[in-house]
């Protein structure tokens, strides 16, 4: 079984609710060879596969900020900056 990852995620929220949305994708590059006329041609576009995506409520958005404070910190990061 191939190993997915995310490599770049989006937070979406809506003012009207108390929820967020974290999509988590992986986004790759893909190549496509053809030989036309004794030439090789790539042709080659950016992929986006959707790895996941998770609806958090507004006590988990709060727990979750908490937490990358807490792990900011511990690094001696200052995420005021």
């Amino acid at each position: 079984m191939k190993p997915v990852f995310a490599n770049t995620f989006n937070v979406t929220s809506n003012k009207g609710k108390a929820e967020v949305a974290l999509s988590f994708a992986h986004i790759y590059t893909e190549h496509n060879f053809s030989m036309k006329q004794g030439t090789l041609t790539d042709v080659s576009a950016q992929v986006a596969d959707e790895v996941a995506s998770v609806l958090i409520t507004k006590d988990g958005v709060v727990a979750l900020a908490r937490l990358l404070n807490k792990v900011c910190s511990d690094w001696g990061i200052d995420v005021t900056e």
